[in-house]
């Protein structure tokens, strides 16, 4: 529950304060872990320096002590060596000899009322070990203590199999104490002195780094429908952030683009519904003035300018469709030559009332007799049936339309030739856009200037590619090249 909390929290605050504690989160606890192993093995350097310190020490103190024959003990004076330099006062020095029974046979200092322990140690040393060391921190028995805890060592003093007789020496941890009390506070204060440096540079370090997404944000929310020609600056830098202006510009362009195909669209759509609808208010308005008589010539007409109405809503329906995308196709596995045959048999009547021929042939190239391709089987025959009624529509009376068929081991590609006036070269940019139509023939040639835009678009949505031009001679020609299955 607390970590949800917290996750909910995060996700409120800004990306820059996030990456902030990211950078500050990741960095103090590398840090911190850094800083105790370094901190902890300084801590055994120092007390491995102490221990061999004080090893020699007792080394030392070790070869004064004279053991008689009857084991008595006998301890000259101690004598400081000033020209060492040992990390403990040896003037504080505790020294004792004690016997595996646990008697103390002689002592050196003011033990007072501490006893160092013995019998662990004998142990350890019986066991195998050259000295033992234990630190006691419990000195409150020591009078006129000189540090917060004492170090002891045991060292053997004969040389037998196991050894009889201990010498324990006590020393204070002054100067380690200090050293380690010292390298504590240097870590106290230096850690979240560190950290506050980081904190801020990483709010100063996300704040630049940010700082050119702040500005496209800045020139995007200046950009007003009113205005699409305006572009985010594009940074010098080769990073990810002038890929964003890139990708933002690419899409910016795409937007603009299709904002300007949508309002040339409208105006298109709205002169070409208008003019039915105009035609039909003047002939109802003409209709008041006339007899009775003129009814049927006025239905007849009437429903002419309907069927213009309906074929051009179906058409931008279609339009609409094949727009929206991948979303809405149906794709199946159709044979590209029962398109033909339908479109042909749709396209019949407008040939023979213009007693046109309809030629079809198939050129296999490929290996196998028959070629199938993936497709939505209503939008691939509206293709088919578009380019070959644009070629009938703009072929002279009694003249010949071929179509063929190309099978290859890889496409399949259909080709529409006839031999009308063929497409001006100025018109040929501009041939698949929607309502577009030449001038010198708008007048002879019933149509609303969608039908190629409607193929063109379906071609592009199949991953085919629809061209156009003329052929040797005279005449228009369609190629619409699609992937076989």
């Amino acid at each position: 529950m607390f970590s949800k909390t917290l996750r909910k929290l995060f996700s409120k605050i800004s990306i820059r304060l996030r990456l902030s504690l990211i950078f500050v989160a990741i960095f103090g606890v590398t840090t911190i872990l850094f800083n105790m192993f370094i901190y902890k093995m300084m801590i055994d350097n120092l007390q491995q320096d102490f221990d061999d310190a004080l090893f020699n020490y007792s080394v030392d103190v070790s070869e004064g002590v004279e053991i008689g024959v009857k084991g008595d003990l006998s301890f000259p004076p101690l004598r400081l060596d000033h020209g060492k330099i040992l990390p403990f006062p040896l003037g504080t020095a505790l020294i004792q000899v004690r016997h595996s029974s646990g008697a103390v046979l002689a002592r050196v200092g003011n033990f007072g009322e501490f006893n160092p322990p013995y019998k662990k140690e004998f142990d350890r040393i019986w066991a195998g070990e050259e000295a033992t060391y234990r630190t006691i921190e419990h000195i409150h028995n020591i009078p006129s203590a000189e540090a917060d805890s004492y170090r002891l060592i045991s060292f053997p003093l004969d040389n037998a199999a196991k050894p009889q007789l201990l010498l324990q020496i006590a020393v204070p941890m002054t100067l380690l104490e200090t050293q380690v009390a010292k390298r504590l506070t240097l870590l106290e204060i230096g850690i979240p002195v560190v950290l506050l440096i980081a904190t801020l540079g990483g709010v100063f370090l996300s704040a630049r780094a940010l700082g050119p997404v702040n500005h496209m944000i800045d020139i995007s929310q200046q950009i007003k429908v009113s205005d699409l020609s305006q572009r985010i600056p594009v940074p010098a830098a080769n990073d990810e952030i002038k890929k964003l202006a890139l990708t933002l510009n690419e899409m910016l362009d795409r937007i603009q683009q299709a904002f300007m195909s949508q309002e040339r669209f409208i105006a298109d759509a709205s002169h070409q519904l208008l003019t039915p609808l105009t035609i039909m208010r003047q002939e109802i308005e003409t209709l008041k003035k006339q007899d009775q008589r003129d009814i049927d010539m006025f239905v007849k007409s009437s429903l002419q300018e309907v069927d213009n109405l309906a074929n051009i809503v179906q058409e931008m329906l279609l339009l609409a469709r094949a727009d929206a995308g991948l979303g809405a196709l149906n794709l199946q596995e159709i044979s590209l030559e029962d398109l033909v045959f339908e479109a042909l048999t749709r396209c019949e009547k407008l040939a023979s009332s213009k007693g046109i021929k309809l030629k079809f042939d198939i050129n296999n190239e490929s290996t196998d007799d028959h070629k199938m391709v993936r497709g939505d089987k209503d939008l691939l025959e509206n293709l088919v049936f578009n380019i070959i009624e644009n070629a009938i529509k703009y072929s002279p009376n009694n003249e010949t339309v071929t179509i063929t068929l190309v099978w290859k081991n890889e496409v399949s590609t259909l080709i529409v030739d006839d031999n009308g006036p063929g497409i001006p070269p100025e018109q040929l940019p501009y041939i698949f856009e929607r309502f577009s139509r030449g001038s010198a023939v708008e007048t002879r040639v019933k149509g609303f200037g969608l039908g190629l835009a409607i193929a063109y678009k379906i071609a592009n949505l199949h991953d085919g590619f629809l061209s156009a031009g003329n052929h040797e001679g005279s005449g228009a020609r369609f190629s619409f090249e699609i992937k076989n299955i």
